[in-house]
């Protein structure tokens, strides 16, 4: 993008010589050579301050809110850089998102929002696309009212299909989202209690997701079957299609192998997925509901689903010597982890089941009522071991009556629980809890390198 289009296009003043950048960047510590630092202003930070940082590592220009530098300061930044002074640089921020907006001239733009599977289902869409066609998509999960800017700032506007996905902890977030990247393909992954905090109550969170469907540019959608009727009357005259139970696309039978793999039957043909869980079934649903609402035919991605990986701590099979730790530590509210514990009940070819669970954060009022009921489930599950760790899984040994259960505030204490007795061959062990928990920490208990 060049620098005096990107200045006359926020209204802001150019300083120094005209050029060309390759990338928008808001990281001091990550900002590469051709890159454009945009420098934002948090409760305990101001970028300013790492102008002359990211200049020294290779970024072409900045942009700079009026008042923060000095004449002298912008004369002498300039001289080996380009900058444009604007009144606000996350709004600009969003400015660079609109005009890289403008630019795309591929087929489709998929927005992925949900309350659990999100990253999952947008990996794999991107995935088997990318397979026959240029491909773009949000890095790792930047899907804040930040991060999506800047992923949308940094697109190809030449890739035949972008896929991103939405993130809300409040009302209004998925909205103001969808707004910016107009996306033309909704895909709707589960609605849950999640962000419970922000949202309120669960009436709001049901509300706030299906403001994916609102952007008048949506002409197609991809949403589960159990929640058709709630969203109904914002899916008129939109082309769209149900999955999971009842659904367009529906799996009913599928078995988690032992090997860490999943075996899917769909429409009498059989798919294999090297990850485990419901999670990947139902992001594999809404994948096949996607390439049917475009026109293709899924049978002909069959050998792009056989080498899909995922993501870093999202169902992720690691294999010991004679036993299997499904890493799942990403992220946890009481929606994945009633799917996380029935996929551990349901994996063939091991003797002995065993959770390692952290706290669900940000739930409000409903934690403690929401971590009993974790409880209750594993007290009827066949997970014969539990090991819970933090301030709220306390409600959640209290409902646990049969099974071994140990539970502790201090994660180096519960570490020390777990190394008496595990990791033990033909066990298979699932890690989870929400990201503040950090419980991919007791990986290394079970010989697991992080």
């Amino acid at each position: 993008m060049y620098s005096l289009r990107l200045a006359k296009y926020l209204k802001g003043k150019h300083y120094g010589l005209p050029r060309t950048f390759r990338g928008v960047s808001i990281n001091s510590k990550t900002v590469r050579g051709g890159e454009l630092f945009v420098p934002l202003r948090g409760q305990r930070f101001d970028g300013h301050t790492f102008i002359g940082e990211v200049l020294k590592r290779g970024a072409v220009g900045f942009l700079f809110e009026r008042g923060k530098l000095s004449p002298s300061q912008i004369q002498k930044l300039t001289r080996r850089a380009f900058a444009v002074e604007v009144e606000n640089t996350f709004e600009a921020l969003k400015g660079i998102a609109r005009l890289r907006r403008e630019e795309f001239r591929g087929r489709e733009i998929i927005a992925v929002t949900g309350s659990a599977g999100k990253t999952t289902t947008k990996e794999l869409i991107a995935h088997l696309l990318a397979h026959r066609y240029g491909v773009y998509k949000t890095p790792g999960n930047l899907n804040s009212q930040i991060g999506l800017p800047l992923a949308l700032a940094n697109a190809d506007p030449n890739a035949d299909f972008w896929v991103f996905e939405l993130g809300a902890d409040r009302r209004g977030n998925i909205s103001q989202l969808g707004e910016l990247l107009k996306p033309t393909l909704s895909v709707l992954t589960s609605v849950g209690k999640a962000h419970l905090e922000g949202f309120g109550n669960f009436e709001n969170l049901l509300c706030a997701k299906g403001e994916i469907f609102l952007p008048p540019s949506v002409k197609r959608a991809v949403i589960p079957k159990e929640v058709e009727e709630c969203y109904r009357h914002l899916l008129g005259g939109k082309d769209y299609l149900t999955f999971g139970r009842g659904g367009d696309v529906e799996i009913s039978r599928y078995r988690f192998l032992k090997t860490g793999k999943t075996l899917m039957e769909v429409e009498d043909k059989i798919l294999e997925v090297p990850l485990l869980g419901e999670g990947i079934v139902r992001a594999t649903e809404a994948a096949i509901g996607v390439l049917k609402v475009l026109g293709f035919p899924w049978e002909e991605f069959t050998e792009a689903f056989s080498t899909f990986r995922g993501e870093w701590g999202r169902m992720q099979p690691l294999l010991g010597d004679g036993y299997l730790v499904i890493n799942d530590a990403y992220n946890a509210n009481p929606l994945s982890v009633a799917s996380a514990i029935r996929t551990l009940s349901k994996i063939e070819g091991y003797r002995k089941r065993v959770l390692i669970l952290g706290d669900m954060l940000e739930l409000g009022k409903e934690e403690i009522e929401e971590h009993l009921k974790v409880g209750e489930l594993i007290e009827k599950s066949p997970i014969g071991e539990v090991y819970l760790f933090g301030n709220l899984t306390r409600f959640t040994c209290k409902a646990i009556k049969t099974k071994r259960c140990f539970y502790s505030s201090d994660k180096d204490h519960l570490k020390e629980l777990l190394s008496k007795n595990h990791p033990q061959r033909d066990t298979v062990y699932l890690i989870k809890g929400s990201r503040g928990m950090k419980m991919e920490e007791f990986l290394p208990t079970l010989g697991i390198e992080i």
